[in-house]
């Protein structure tokens, strides 16, 4: 639940977990190897590999580890498990020590990784951007509701003033901390926002959401998978553009407004800010990039699991949401006047 991301003075990258620590034990298929060599070593033997522990797992088919490896100059990992300390380093991708049992720790637990960019590779003058790394950190504790990110950067990096030297990074009510940051003091039409995090069906994993309907009608959508963003959509955001929709519709129906049956399901979704997350296992994305979520059973779990919640917050608040059905309806007759027109 604590990830610690320093970035040091002479260009490389730390970065810390209190987790279970990397394991360290001889690795089945590769004899006279340990698991920790295996994975920084070997494409496709990444987190993955153990089953439930890493089943929504956010990297590129496993490469991650031994990718970044083959790019450093140096990367060197300490492990802390089981009370013992074990420490390895590599050097372009090959391992320049063994795996070394530093002796036994009390109070400490998970992994440190510490690397730095091969400038062979990327030129001498290559560095990490603080900036870019700060506002990764911040997205993902978003992402991941009450992990802590503890963000430090040496002094002597920083060029732009918006970037703190040191921050705590934290947030509890993940995805709706996420939009009230970024709508900051805009108005909304139902006064409130519709968030929640709900298991998907099938045990498919699950979805967190916060969606609210501004004022002022300017629009804002992200969407993520296992933490990845995925800038063009993709099947997760057709489930909730379907249950939103089915939802206003319905309600329509529920309060007897016959005007509602012309809503479209542009009509929901242009001008509202959007934020969707989905953890599932095994996804499936076009193209290697992953900006666009193409798993075919997506848009059924996320319709599923909102469309009964949904309905709910609508029934829960009626003059609110008679706000936000005559707004969606004055959308929808503005799209059928520029039909005709």
């Amino acid at each position: 639940n604590r990830i610690e991301l320093n970035m040091n003075a002479d260009g490389s990258i730390t970065v810390v977990d209190n987790g279970r620590g990397i394991p360290v034990d001889n690795h089945p298929k590769f004899p006279g190897k340990s698991a920790l060599e295996v994975i920084f070593t070997t494409l496709h033997s990444g987190g993955k590999f153990s089953g439930k522990a890493y089943e929504t797992s956010g990297g590129l088919h496993g490469v991650g580890s031994s990718v970044v490896n083959a790019l450093s100059e140096f990367l060197i990992v300490e492990v802390a498990r089981d009370k013992q300390l074990y420490r390895q380093s590599f050097s372009r991708g090959l391992p320049t020590t063994k795996l070394e049992k530093l002796g036994s720790v009390s109070g400490r637990r998970g992994t440190s990784v510490s690397f730095k960019a091969d400038p062979e590779i990327f030129g001498e003058k290559a560095k990490f951007k603080p900036s870019w790394l700060y506002q990764m950190a911040r997205s993902k504790a978003y992402l991941f509701r009450g992990v802590e990110i503890r963000w430090s950067c040496d002094p002597s990096l920083l060029k732009e003033a918006n970037i703190p030297e040191q921050d705590t990074l934290h947030f509890p009510n993940g995805l709706l901390d996420f939009l009230q940051a970024s709508l900051q003091d805009r108005d909304v039409i139902t006064g409130k926002y519709f968030h929640g995090q709900l298991n998907l069906p099938e045990k498919a994993g699950r979805v967190e959401f916060a969606i609210a309907w501004p004022e002022d009608g300017e629009a804002l959508s992200h969407s993520y998978c296992n933490t990845i963003p995925t800038p063009l959509g993709g099947t997760h955001e057709q489930g909730l553009r379907t249950a939103l929709t089915r939802g206003i519709k319905s309600y329509g129906t529920l309060v007897n407004n016959k005007k509602a049956d012309q809503i479209t399901s542009d009509d929901v979704m242009n001008g509202a800010a959007i934020l969707l997350s989905v953890f599932i296992r095994d996804p499936q994305f076009q193209g290697q990039t992953k900006e666009k979520l193409v798993s075919a059973e997506a848009t059924k779990w996320v319709d599923s699991a909102l469309k009964d919640y949904f309905d709910h917050w609508l029934t829960a608040d009626p003059a609110a949401s008679k706000m936000l059905l005559e707004s969606i309806i004055e959308k929808a007759e503005e799209h059928q006047r520029k039909k005709s027109d």
